[in-house]
């Protein structure tokens, strides 16, 4: 636990082997009318410890003179490592969940959250082996969700209390703060800001040190530039507490940071396209191109970006498709 901003407490759980279960921040802005941002794992152990930090964090509040009463969680997006925690949290404590229409939809049970990235098969071709590949990746995927849902302690929740438009304000402590959509790293991602404050809740769409994931469906690069141009726009920021590692004191300079990396990958990715003619490369042709000496996972973790990257240059029509495989128009 550490407070990150006078009276805005950060409370970190932890996660395991990095990528398996990553890290993941609750914040929680203390007062008369406080505010939790985002619900977390929902695993027995992580509600358990949440709980001991925020009597820790009471007892700090009572020393400073008051008594904190928070009433309402407000999830950032329907990822499970964010959404994970809200029925927990709201039957131990009683806070009344805040979320978008869309984020109702997907985190009121399991068929919805999947079919919420249920990735289309977009290829059409004829094999006797088709029925049994597709069988065999239905088992993967099954038995790949049982195990992150166990360590993740994964949980729906039906019936929030509350639902938001995506553009709207909040009293939190008699203070006004801003609520705005910030689709990019998913569709239905939303962020809040108090200009006065100068602190800026990120969720997922912008980190300190690394990059946000990004990849289909529910990904969009144009998008997730548009939603960062945005917050450079924002007045008086000071301060950006994102979903995962520590906070971006110097908000401005990584917000352009990421706006120029983003846009020097998708040069690169066209290079590659452009310079491999007449040869048609196909997404891991990409990814052996621009990571030639790098592990597995890392390239598996950047599929994603680099799926949407080729779409976007597609659309903008600066190269063209055929099938799974990509060439210079």
């Amino acid at each position: 636990m550490k407070e990150v901003y006078p009276g805005i407490f950060c409370i970190k759980q932890k996660g395991w082997f990095g990528i398996i279960k990553p890290s993941v921040n609750i914040y929680l802005i203390t007062g008369r009318d406080g505010l939790v941002f985002d619900g977390g794992y929902g695993a027995r152990t992580d509600i358990k410890k949440f709980a001991k930090i925020y009597n820790e964090i009471n007892k700090i509040c009572r020393d400073r003179g008051f008594e904190n009463q928070i009433s309402r969680i407000l999830l950032s997006h329907a990822h499970v490592d964010h959404f994970s925690g809200l029925k927990g949290l709201r039957d131990k404590f009683g806070f009344k969940v805040i979320v978008t229409e869309e984020m109702k939809h997907i985190i009121g049970n399991s068929k919805n959250y999947r079919s919420s990235y249920e990735l289309l098969d977009l290829e059409n071709k004829k094999s006797i082996f088709r029925p049994v590949l597709k069988i065999l990746k239905s088992i993967y995927r099954e038995m790949e969700f049982y195990f992150y849902s166990r360590f993740w302690g994964v949980t729906y929740l039906e019936h929030p209390d509350i639902i938001i438009d995506s553009e709207t304000e909040i009293m939190i402590n008699d203070e006004t703060w801003h609520i705005f959509g910030s689709p990019g790293h998913s569709n239905e991602h939303i962020t809040l800001y108090n200009i006065e404050k100068g602190v800026l809740f990120s969720g997922d769409n912008v980190l300190k040190s690394i990059n946000v994931w990004l990849g289909p469906p529910k990904s969009d690069i144009d998008l997730y530039e548009d939603s960062l141009k945005k917050m450079t726009e924002l007045p008086n920021l000071k301060v950006i507490l994102p979903a995962h590692g520590s906070p971006i004191d110097r908000p401005y300079e990584r917000l352009n940071e990421v706006i120029s990396w983003r846009s020097k990958r998708t040069e690169d990715v066209y290079e590659i396209i452009k310079n491999s003619s007449p040869q048609k490369q196909s997404v891991k042709d990409v990814l052996d191109k621009l990571y030639p000496n790098d592990k597995k996972l890392k390239k598996k973790f950047a599929e994603g970006w680099v799926e949407l990257t080729l779409e976007k240059l597609e659309k903008e029509n600066k190269i063209l498709r055929e099938g799974k495989k990509f060439f210079y128009k």
